[in-house]
């Protein structure tokens, strides 16, 4: 039973710290190191797990708790485990213990209490001879680290875009453009800073025109670069994103400043082109869009799927386009798009139903994405 419960333990704290919370410790120990140190996964939680095994061993040791009550010897360790993995989404900004200031105390104190009950019982228990790996000791002990295992589980931070942001910015600190491109990919929950992290990495791999609105997009233009408020970074250096599209500044300015200085100084870099005109295609100024068109793309060339998606519409709504733009294929699927919008009578219905046919164009983005 001893064996089984430490099993169960040991595979539970390293798998949940291995594989659903190691983004989020990193950037705890990056947030509270001043970016001093890294946090190894592997490492991370094998010592953690090994940590908090030891203290198990230690509260066994001195509890003697054993038979129906022996699983109470691992509270102490869930419980830590608990107040580690329960990190605020703010941990970046300001570090505090919150609620665990008193209640870590205070559920000690409770256990000491517990534990005293727990040895008096054990008199009763000592005649028992209910013993095995499937008798009911085991089974008790199983349920009861299971209950623990949950509220644990239920205590940690769970915030989906948080541990996307985190998951993102590891894979773009190590290169990997490709894999954090898969990171949430088929999920609408999102905010600005996960879709500046998605926008730098489609960038960097040439294909911001083409595939940046297959992701949710929130924010406008102003979640295409960092802003120390509400579009931020957590592990990635904001100077990374500002020295890939042009030069970081030290004071703060809107977006189009930033683009029209850049300009100005000729300190604008490649990249600047797609995030300008995605800026513009988020903002919905399809003509500031169709003006800086020309000087990036020949319109007479393949387009990227965003760029053709965003003609065609502008040709649709302009009575007297500056442009003269056609392409079969995007010409076809507006129409269907069009067809598809008039067969649902509200706009949620409307937003709803095209989602999954045309959530990966720009026209859902301008039409229902407001």
């Amino acid at each position: 039973m001893r064996a089984l419960c430490s099993i169960l333990f040991i595979v539970f704290t390293f798998c949940y710290l291995y594989y659903y919370q190691a983004d989020i410790l990193a950037v705890a120990q990056h947030a509270l190191s001043g970016g001093q140190t890294h946090y190894q996964p592997f490492v991370g939680a094998l010592l953690i797990t090994l940590v908090l095994w030891l203290i198990h061993i230690g509260v066994f040791s001195v509890t003697r708790l054993s038979r129906f009550s022996y699983a109470q010897t691992y509270f102490p360790s869930l419980l830590l485990l608990a107040v580690l993995t329960d990190i605020s989404n703010t941990i970046c900004h300001q570090f505090s213990f919150g609620a665990w200031l008193w209640l870590l105390p205070l559920l000690l104190v409770a256990y000491v209490f517990l534990v005293k009950f727990l040895q008096q019982l054990q008199v009763l228990e000592a005649d028992s001879n209910d013993s095995g790996l499937f008798s009911r000791m085991a089974w008790f002990n199983v349920l009861c680290l299971s209950v623990m295992f949950l509220l644990v589980a239920l205590v940690g931070n769970h915030d989906e875009v948080f541990h996307y942001r985190a998951r993102i910015e590891q894979e773009l600190l190590e290169n990997h453009d490709a894999e954090a491109l898969t990171v949430g990919a088929h999920a609408q929950a999102t905010d600005s800073s996960l879709t500046m992290l998605r926008a730098y990495a489609l960038a960097r791999d040439n294909k911001l025109g083409d595939r940046l609105f297959c992701y949710p997009v929130v924010g406008g233009s102003r979640a295409l670069l960092p802003d120390g408020a509400s579009v931020e970074t957590l592990l990635l250096p904001e100077s990374r994103i500002y020295n890939f599209v042009g030069r970081q500044l030290k004071q703060r300015v809107s977006i189009w400043k930033y683009f029209s200085f850049m300009h100005r100084f000729y300190m604008n870099k490649a990249p600047m082109a797609d995030y300008e005109l995605c800026a513009c295609l988020m903002d919905r100024k399809l003509d500031d869009f169709v003006k800086l068109l020309p000087a990036s793309y020949r319109l007479d060339k393949p387009l990227p799927k965003h760029y053709r998606e965003a003609l065609t519409l502008y040709m649709h709504l302009r009575k007297n386009p500056v442009v003269l733009y056609h392409d079969n294929v995007s010409e076809a699927d507006f129409e269907d798009f069009q067809t598809a919008t008039k067969t649902f009578p509200t706009l949620s219905q409307r937003k709803a139903g095209l989602r999954s046919s045309y959530g990966n164009t720009y026209w859902y983005y301008y039409f229902f994405c407001r």
